[in-house]
């Protein structure tokens, strides 16, 4: 048990540097004007590898804002051992969030189906 409080934490403290990161150290032109949220991390037991669920808005150009992320994976794994104390940075990978878009394409069907019943 005191190993999973251990990893939640590190998780925690490894998202609250990017979210910071993101949000007041980024000078990347490509993401000027963009917001990007950091949904979760997830940390393998070595702390090699970190996984990053990331949700980007607005979606226009998702994919190139993404790629952006992508190419800043050295100065965002500075900012963590600059930030966070642990003796080693995992290397981060980076997922889209699409649980917002998967959304609004249930609440279209919904309302779809609710005009189709008014137009019978």
């Amino acid at each position: 048990m005191t190993n999973n409080n251990r990893m939640g934490r590190i998780d925690s403290e490894i998202q609250t540097a990017l979210s910071e990161t993101f949000t007041y150290n980024m000078n990347s032109p490509e993401l000027n004007g963009v917001m990007v949220s950091v949904i979760s991390c997830h940390t393998t037991k070595d702390l090699k590898h970190c996984r990053v669920l990331i949700s980007i808005f607005p979606d226009k150009d998702k994919e190139k804002k993404f790629y952006a992320v992508k190419n800043s994976v050295h100065f965002l794994r500075k900012e963590i051992a600059r930030k966070v104390n642990l003796r080693v940075v995992p290397e981060l990978t980076f997922e889209l969030d699409n649980s917002a878009e998967y959304g609004a394409n249930i609440d279209r069907i919904i309302e779809s189906l609710h005009n189709g019943e008014d137009n019978a």
